[in-house]
């Protein structure tokens, strides 16, 4: 299994970079995680985007589901026709996109990718990949997944604030992908984001085999980060960089 880092920011993309945005490769499937703001551009990078085989989106915020709007648009206008592509997520995913079709357009979106909500709790299979799903607390519905594919497990928070269930989804997980928007000493506006720390005390509780830092604050010191979650996370810590690939399994 391989993990393709397409993004790394919060809220909006660091210079240079892209907000959250993840290609899971596995058996010849290609998922695309999370299509933050810029991560279209990132995946052509590593494969065509008429060749992504399905999408996952973890909740409705911009900088996780915007860029399925290019994708629609470049699905619309590709010479050759190409089949509905499945994208799962909560049904406010679907909302939040739609609300970016014009009135002309009358729904074509539902034509070019087939939306299935996903309720958070639920499991399901997408491909070789089979996922559980939980919901953790942010603003609006968010699911945390553990996807497992022959023997191999990834645990991915999109973004969230503590709870036990980033422990349930990261059991003795191969890798845990946490959000990590702050550091210490940043006085968040709700508990509804992780620090750094707060990620690695999940990664250790869980057991995790390697933590993968990601979603940091644009323009933070993303070693300090590191540095704060290697005092209480003992196994490898990994910072999310666009096309950064880590291996998973032997």
């Amino acid at each position: 299994m391989e993990l393709i880092i397409l993004g790394s920011s919060a809220a909006y993309p660091d210079a240079g970079g892209a907000a959250s945005g993840y290609l899971l490769r596995h058996d010849g499937f290609n998922l695309w995680l999370d299509c933050g703001t810029g991560t279209l551009s990132n995946v052509q990078r590593h494969v065509p985007h008429h060749e992504i085989d399905a999408i996952l989106v973890s909740h409705e915020h911009p900088d996780h589901c915007v860029d399925l709007y290019p994708l629609y648009i470049a699905r619309t206008f590709h010479p050759d026709p190409l089949p509905r592509l499945p994208v799962y997520g909560p049904a406010g995913v679907f909302d939040r996109v739609r609300g970016l079709e014009r009135d002309v357009d009358d729904g074509r979106m539902g034509d070019v990718l087939d939306m299935r909500a996903v309720e958070p709790g639920s499991s399901l299979e997408i491909g070789p990949f089979r996922i559980a799903s939980r919901l953790l607390p942010h603003w609006v519905p968010n699911i945390g997944v553990r996807i497992e594919a022959d023997g191999v497990a990834l645990a991915y928070t999109g973004d969230t604030g503590p709870d036990p269930a980033v422990e349930e989804i990261a059991r003795e997980a191969d890798l845990l992908v946490a959000e990590a928007s702050w550091q210490d000493g940043h006085q968040a506006p709700q508990r509804y984001h992780l620090t750094s720390r707060e990620a690695a005390e999940h990664a250790r509780r869980a057991r995790a085999g390697r933590l993968l830092l990601s979603h940091f604050w644009p323009g933070a010191d993303r070693e300090v980060s590191r540095a704060q979650a290697e005092e209480v996370f003992q196994g490898e810590i990994l910072l999310a960089t666009e096309n950064l690939s880590v291996e998973l399994g032997p």
